[in-house]
């Protein structure tokens, strides 16, 4: 690191990108000797055939190991951007040493095992730190003359050439100041590093002599606090030349200082010897629990192996296909004064003036949807919830309103209507009869909201006789108003709560909420609502699922306010002082691992490796969101990569109308070059993951193969969005997708659910023909290019049509594997 960075916290990318506080964090930069040599007062650790060799003073680092020398990190280290002084020195065993760093009073140990060198910082009076001027550790400087690739776990997991110069910009512009507990999915990157240029070769090794490079991985194992900078190195002329910098720092402050900041560094042999060490180090710590344990404690796990994911929109009482007689109905919503009287002025406008006309009605789309639209929000108006009560009554209340709504629609607008047991904008027993016909087996049905459960109960029960997974989506961390967002259900949380449990910054503010509205929650205060709300809906709805929505995204902060607040009343155990990222981490996994015993199979969001427990399935990792500022895919309806409007509530067309991805996205997350399944080497057997909500699998059309192709080599689900009239029959093009990748990714995971996913290779050298292998010896090849192409597996040489997967599936008893070949339409 050549200059020095000014890290801020970038905006989270990702579904309802949650907003950080702006923090900066100065990560000094200074140079104290040149890339790849170690002072002359250096530590030596041995361990069997590996050494390592530490400069205590600025944490330069070199790793001699095959006779070959590989040089770690820059002379970087700094505390508070000041160099630190060694004193106390103690080394009594050759793989162990400590020391003290004054004036930081950071005392430093070092100890090398094998393949992994842990490093650990211990704080030894936190006297000195406040809220606004915590203590930042700058440990760790890329030396990126040394180093070829960088392997991040941003989002699956993403490949880095370090002489990238596009990539150098977007992480600069896009990822610098990203924590590695949300931003980071698991605290750890991989680094591939040449050797020294002055390496004394002293191997018998071939491969040593042939690939001389290594792979070196940093685990943080005190994931909390810490930061990550990226620096486009200024232009050379050499297109070989450094593009890429990084540093990372970690933060000591009022609310962690006596917790050691830990890093283990790992020497391994290819991209995933990172990913499958930390999978280890999970495992070692006992965080890892298998799909298959998990399906011990709950047999509804098996009805989401091999199953395509699917979110239902719309949450209201009737859509337009309920509806038999247009004229009928706008003359009775007109001559219902009680109804009426609420409705829009656009519907007024548009619809009042057709009824008045003497001469016959015809309704458009436009104003049928304006109709549906208008008969449903004035039943709201005139059957509301009741607000500002406990979780029970309010779950309670709505149910018992959407009874007396549907009820009125029964009693008054009966003739205009199809039967009410087929009513329903989502799950709809019309719906699910489309689902059925159309040979579905294995499904998971996300809703937007409960209420689609509460107008149609026997319908949930139908579903689930289907052997369907129905789910509701549910979220506990913005509080706002009902008056500032009518639409936004899970977000209306009484007052006393929105205020009590308000997050609490460094700066003394609330941390805003979602967008800016509101306020976000800390999950560890008041928990017995969200535990009350949660049972009366999982009661009245009758759902064997649930998405928890951002409590896995690792978005975990510091809480400054009284932390004897969340404490239960009375209890005047609790300390006060506030909570730590730690804690808060640990409060989101009480509450998902708390769901998970309620007996329903449970997701949430991206399923950051920090806040897991209990879950079964994630949304986010295999595509999250990408280009939030960007003008033409927010704003420029004319683009061909707007994104869409998030209009009409029941049909987004955020969610629904095709689109292209632009430059630079498109290079940079859909070429398969970049892309390496690392969060897949560590979840494949433990959680199920896939793309983010807000693009599913068939939303952006220029690259739907390659996405196609990704989650069939990662054996990751499709996604499909659906809404009633796109399910309107069994050869409607989105059921027809469905069955489309059921065909190809349901016997692929029936087979492999329970496996590890334990190699990627690149078969060919731009990287458009992939391998992943799985812990039986089975194995996926996908060809990313539009040609049909040839290629070894084995001793016998297979041709793989254009835009295909061809997976050989072994057999128990020595049997032949079974292959499956899928194309991507």
């Amino acid at each position: 690191m050549k200059n020095s960075m000014l890290l801020k916290a970038a905006p989270v990318r990702g579904q309802r990108a949650h907003l950080q506080p702006c923090k900066a964090i100065l990560l000094s930069a200074i140079l104290l000797m040149p890339v790849g040599k170690v002072a002359a007062d250096t530590i030596s650790l041995r361990d069997n055939h590996q050494r390592v060799e530490i400069d205590p003073e600025s944490l330069a680092i070199a790793w001699h190991t095959d006779g070959l020398i590989y040089d770690l990190n820059q002379a970087a280290a700094t505390v508070n951007n000041e160099k630190q002084s060694v004193s106390q020195r103690q080394k009594s065993q050759r793989d162990k040493a400590s020391w003290l760093w004054q004036p930081g009073n950071i005392r430093v140990t070092a100890q090398l095992e094998s393949d992994d060198l842990k490093l650990q910082f211990q704080l030894l009076s936190g006297a000195s730190i406040t809220r606004s001027h915590p203590m930042v550790l700058n440990w760790f400087d890329l030396p990126e003359t040394s180093t070829t690739e960088l392997l991040l776990p941003f989002n699956e997991g993403i490949r880095v050439p370090v002489n990238h110069r596009l990539w150098a910009r977007y992480l600069q512009d896009e990822y610098s100041g990203s924590n590695s507990t949300q931003d980071l999915k698991m605290p750890f990157w991989t680094q591939k590093v040449r050797q020294r240029a002055d390496s004394q070769l002293n191997t018998d090794n071939e491969n040593e002599l042939d690939n001389p490079a290594r792979y070196f991985s940093y685990l943080l194992v005190n994931p909390f606090n810490n930061a990550l900078a990226f620096k486009e190195v200024t232009a050379k002329a050499a297109k070989t030349s450094p593009a890429v910098d990084m540093a990372s720092s970690h933060a000591f402050t009022p609310l962690n200082w006596n917790q050691p900041f830990q890093v283990l560094i790992h020497s391994g042999q290819d991209r995933l010897s990172g990913a499958i060490r930390y999978r280890r180090w999970r495992d070692e710590q006992g965080e890892r629990e298998s799909l298959r344990d998990k399906a011990a404690r709950n047999p509804d796990v098996s009805k989401i192996i091999g199953a395509s994911h699917v979110y239902l929109f719309g949450s209201d009482g009737i859509s337009q296909s309920d509806v038999t007689d247009w004229t009928g109905l706008l003359k009775w919503y007109f001559h219902q004064s009680e109804l009426s009287a609420f409705a829009s002025r656009e519907a007024q406008t548009q619809l009042l003036p057709l009824i008045t006309a003497n001469q016959p009605v015809s309704l458009d789309r436009y104003q049928q949807r304006l109709l549906v639209e208008a008969v449903n929000h004035s039943l709201s108006a005139l059957f509301p919830f009741s607000e500002d009560v406990g979780p029970w009554e309010q779950i309670t209340g709505q149910f018992a309103a959407i009874q007396k709504r549907k009820a009125y629609l029964a009693n008054y607008a009966a003739p205009f209507l199809i039967a009410p047991d087929k009513w329903g904008q989502s799950l709809s027993s019309p719906v699910l009869e489309t689902l059925k016909q159309a040979g579905l087996q294995k499904l998971w049905l996300g809703l937007d909201n409960w209420l689609p459960a509460f107008y149609q109960p026997e319908v949930i029960e139908q579903a689930k006789a289907a052997g369907y997974l129905v789910a509701t989506y549910d979220s506990y961390n913005t509080a706002i108003d009902k008056t500032d967002n009518e639409s936004w259900l899970t977000a209306h949380i009484p007052e006393a709560i929105r205020t009590r449990c308000a997050i609490e910054r460094a700066d003394g503010q609330h941390q805003a909420g979602f967008r800016g509205q509101g306020n976000y929650l800390n999950p560890g205060c008041e928990t017995d609502y969200a535990k009350q709300r949660i049972s009366r809906i999982l009661e009245l709805g009758q759902f064997n699922s649930l998405f928890l929505d951002v409590d896995a995204t690792g978005m975990v902060r510091e809480d400054y306010s009284d932390r004897s607040r969340l404490a239960a009343p009375g209890d005047e155990s609790a300390a006060t002082g506030g909570m730590s990222q730690q804690a808060m981490a640990q409060a989101f996994n009480d509450r998902l691992e708390w769901v998970s015993g309620q007996g329903v199979l449970l997701g949430s969001e991206d399923g950051n490796s920090i806040t897991t427990r209990g879950m079964v399935f994630a949304h986010g990792m295999e595509t999250t969101g990408f280009g939030w500022t960007d003008k033409e895919m927010k704003h420029n309806r004319q683009s061909p990569y707007y994104l869409g409007a998030w209009y009409p509530d029941n049909k987004p067309a955020f969610f629904f109308k095709p689109a292209t991805v632009k430059e630079p996205y498109r290079t940079l997350f859909f070429s398969p070059a970049f892309k390496v399944p690392l969060y897949q080497a560590v979840f494949h057997d433990e959680l199920i993951n896939n793309h983010h909500w807000h693009m599913d699998s068939l939303k952006f059309s220029d690259v739907k193969g390659i996405r196609d192709l990704s989650s069939m080599l990662y054996n990751t689900p499709p996604m499909v969005h659906l809404t009633r009239d796109e399910a309107a029959s069994a050869t409607s093009p989105r059921i027809k997708a469905l069955q489309d990748y059921q065909q190809g990714f349901m016997p692929l995971h029936q087979a492999l659910w329970d496996k590890a996913l334990v190699g990627f290779d690149w078969l060919n050298s731009d990287g458009s023909l992939q391998r992943t292998r799985f812990s039986d010896g089975s194995q996926i090849v996908a060809n990313f290019s539009h040609n049909t192409t040839q290629v070894h597996l084995a001793s016998q040489l297979v041709i793989l049509p254009a835009m295909s997967i061809r997976a050989e599936i072994s057999q128990a008893n020595g049997k032949p594997s079974e292959v499956i070949i899928w194309q991507s339409q």
